[in-house]
């Protein structure tokens, strides 16, 4: 079942995709848009790629911060593999819902306790919020005439992402930094999935959330008490925000243009972010290309604007698409081989343990 809906998902981002492309190249010079991507510096567009490595790499660098100060060990190498594992399922999932709970799995058979990879996740993710809030008003501070004047008529749907991000700081907040937070808000979930008939055992399903709750609560706490490890990762995911928005910036020398500060063509892409992020759409697949013309069409004109979707997208999603599905595979391969493993040995000392008690016999 929930393979069927993952591969729902990816057909209707394949479909999107396709509409979205045939509408903003229809009206377009196909020819003028392919000899601009086949002009792009080759330097700049490998620089965007490493920015958008960078990107995941530090995500992974604040979980293992994260966790370690949970008490839990966890190498780079896995953290950045289970980063990957995210990047993936958040493109194939509406609203990016699929990517932590997998990596919670992920973690779970490496050793890692689920409450505290669970509470590490979401701790990050309040991070990862206040980052951009912190990267937009500084965008305002430095140069406020700017931003009005290029989100223009999209100034609304900007401050609906920013109201957005805001109100789900808090709540997420409430879950980490609420001793009962996390608990109230799992039994009214369950409770009112046992009105609407979804959940037919509440009291069962109830058990297991106290069990669960309980190791989620010793983590909570021990969070509370380290706001040094929040502004330490709130630090490297600022970086981290700012790796992938200057992507486009990358693209945009690589088609040859100068006129626009490396701030200005950085905070446009930001803008994008917070309106963007909002939508429940895979990966943003489909509105993200779109509202990117829409915005950078002033800044090189339409035709050029194309073709720096293309190349932006290109490296911030589409080649991290590709290395998140190859990572993810090697990842799932070593777990399935790890598993079949412990079951070799599991059989083994049982077979060792029949013929002990026979010769003791």
């Amino acid at each position: 079942m929930q393979k069927k809906k993952y591969y729902i998902n990816i057909i209707f981002m394949l479909f999107l995709l396709g509409a979205v492309f045939f509408v903003l190249l229809k009206d377009q010079d196909l020819y003028e848009i392919m000899s601009a991507l086949k002009k792009a510096d080759k330097t700049y567009m490998f620089l965007a790629s490493v920015a958008a490595v960078v990107f995941i790499v530090l995500q992974g660098v604040s979980i293992k911060i994260i966790l370690k100060s949970l008490g839990e060990k966890l190498s780079l190498l896995k953290s950045v593999t289970y980063t990957f594992v995210e990047f993936l399922f958040n493109a194939i999932t509406p609203s990016a819902s699929g990517g932590q709970p997998m990596q919670v799995i992920y973690m779970n058979s490496d050793g890692v306790n689920m409450g505290a990879s669970s509470v590490a996740l979401l701790f990050w993710t309040i991070i990862y919020k206040i980052a951009l809030i912190v990267i937009e008003l500084a965008v305002f501070l430095i140069s406020p005439g700017f931003a009005r004047h290029y989100l223009g008529k999209y100034m609304w749907l900007f401050i609906v992402g920013i109201a957005v991000n805001v109100v789900s700081i808090f709540l997420y907040s409430i879950i980490v930094f609420s001793k009962n937070g996390a608990k109230n808000i799992a039994y009214f979930c369950t409770w009112l999935l046992h009105k609407l008939r979804i959940v037919k055992k509440k009291e069962k399903i109830e058990k297991k959330l106290d069990h669960l709750l309980a190791s989620y609560q010793e983590g909570a706490e021990y969070m509370r008490s380290h706001i040094g490890t929040a502004v330490v990762v709130l630090g490297i995911t600022i970086v981290q925000r700012l790796a992938y928005f200057v992507i486009t910036w990358f693209v945009y020398k690589s088609l040859g243009f100068s006129e626009y500060t490396c701030f200005q063509i950085t905070a446009l892409q930001s803008f994008v972010a917070v309106c963007i992020d909002i939508l429940p759409f895979p990966g943003g697949v489909g509105v993200n290309e779109g509202f990117f013309v829409k915005l950078f069409a002033p800044v090189m004109g339409r035709s050029k604007a194309v073709s720096a979707m293309l190349l932006s997208r290109g490296a911030s999603f589409y080649v991290l698409l590709i290395l998140s599905a190859v990572v993810s595979l090697g990842a799932q391969a070593h777990k399935i081989h790890k598993e079949g493993k412990k079951i070799r040995i599991g059989k083994h000392h049982a077979a060792e343990n029949i013929e002990q008690n026979k010769e003791e016999v």
